[in-house]
């Protein structure tokens, strides 16, 4: 016999359970300070703009936000006027510009982290030409290293590859190699003293030698950098024969205990500055930038070492668990306008900010999520490629590395010589 009393109870909780499931598949409201934000946008000198939006990321929420037709503020900025919710964003600007009847190009300014919190808030932003590079680039960055087949740690074999993305034959001679000193995922608050915009502050300096005529790299081809130009694999099976390097830098390490190894056949770099005194080896979690620069026509590297100005001591604040600390610091910095190309580096999940200025790299490149991650030995960070013109590989450039690379590939330092 059915007992009703029990059929009415289970009737009466699945009616709530129902309810309750309604209730929480309700979309939740968004309860938010909302926050005025102004956003100026510096434009390049001489053009008009053709069309233009700013896009805003909220990154907690995942939410968008598009914003079109900004009043011009004098010649050479735009202003936009919003509303967002207090959170955590990026903040992107596309434009298209006219210098001429005939000729518009694209410039875009960005933004990684934003933090809208107050009622009022003010950002700005400078616009920047991402039409693509016809100079070299850092086409692949081996930082990680790999392990032996035991699980060890080996170093020795990291290497970059230096690409001419022009339809030029380019030489070589001169381009400098650089390492930030800022670290990507610790962030400083540089106050108004923020430099990155105008500087490139940096740990070590490696150059190509040459007379500007030895180094002569054709369209389409590469520079295979590498630590130390020797035969890896048969000192571990899982690393690669470097012996074929095109050059190598090398250390005079002050400790009898740690020492560079020299292969004679392989040009050397010109060690122009190192913040060791021993051995120089990339960082190998991914948290720090790296670029590639040249001194001007006329500036010698002992001019450039010579000049106080660019040898700045620099205060930040510094904020950690246990509490606030102000520092100071000095570092060698490399002008903007001196670097050909320069990829920001940061594990995709404790990325702190850009240490490169947005204008040379809006986004950043990484092999893992987090530092200490082991899957990270072996992989790389690797340009894509845009197109092939005629048989010559042209990579896609467009100063936002997110973009630009493929992230936490199989390393092949070959891959862009063959």
């Amino acid at each position: 016999m059915i007992n009703k009393s029990y059929w009415l109870k289970a009737i009466g909780c699945c009616l709530t359970l129902c309810a309750l499931f309604l209730v929480s598949c309700e979309p939740q409201q968004d309860i938010r300070q909302e926050c005025k934000v102004l956003v100026h946008v510096y434009l390049p000198d001489s053009c008009t703009l053709v069309q233009e939006k700013i896009t805003f990321e909220d990154r907690n929420m995942g939410k968008t936000y598009r914003l079109t037709g900004g009043q011009n503020v004098g010649d050479t900025c735009i202003a936009y006027y919003l509303s967002l919710p207090a959170g955590f964003y990026s903040c992107t600007f596309d434009a298209t510009v006219r210098v001429s009847d005939n000729f518009t190009y694209p410039i875009r300014a960005y933004e990684q982290s934003v933090s809208i919190k107050d009622t009022a808030n003010v950002l700005e932003m400078h616009a920047f030409d991402v039409r693509e590079s016809n100079d070299f680039v850092l086409a692949e960055i081996f930082f990680a290293g790999t392990e032996t087949p035991e699980g060890k740690r080996y170093i020795g074999d990291k290497y970059f590859v230096v690409f001419n993305n022009s339809a030029d034959t380019l030489a070589a001679d001169g381009l400098i190699l650089l390492e930030a000193d800022l670290n990507s995922v610790q962030k400083y608050d540089l106050g108004d003293h923020d430099f990155r915009n105008k500087y490139f502050a940096v740990d070590a300096m490696y150059r190509v030698p040459g007379d500007g005529k030895t180094y002569r790299v054709p369209p389409g081809q590469a520079l295979l950098i590498a630590d130390n130009a020797m035969n890896h694999k048969e000192a571990n099976s899982n690393s690669f024969d470097l012996s074929t390097a095109d050059m190598e830098w090398y250390d005079v390490s002050s400790s009898a205990g740690t020492t560079d190894v020299d292969n004679p056949d392989i040009p050397n770099m010109d060690k122009l500055y190192c913040y060791t005194y021993t051995i120089w080896v990339p960082h190998n979690q991914g948290h720090k930038s790296f670029a590639l620069a040249r001194f001007p026509e006329g500036v010698a590297a002992e001019d450039y070492f010579a000049t106080d100005s660019l040898y700045v001591q620099y205060n930040y604040e510094i904020v950690t668990s246990a509490g606030t600390y102000s520092q100071s610091k000095k570092s060698y910095m490399i002008p903007n306008e001196w670097i050909v190309d320069g990829v920001n580096l940061a594990p995709s999940e404790t990325f702190q900010w850009l240490t490169l200025s947005n204008k040379i790299d809006a986004g950043y490149a990484y092999v893992a999520p987090t530092g200490s991650d082991v899957t990270r030995f072996g992989k790389t960070v690797r340009r894509k490629t845009q197109e092939i013109i005629n048989g010559r590989r042209r990579l896609q450039d467009t100063n936002n590395s997110t973009e630009d690379f493929e992230m936490a590939v199989q390393a092949d330092p070959f891959y862009f010589k063959n």
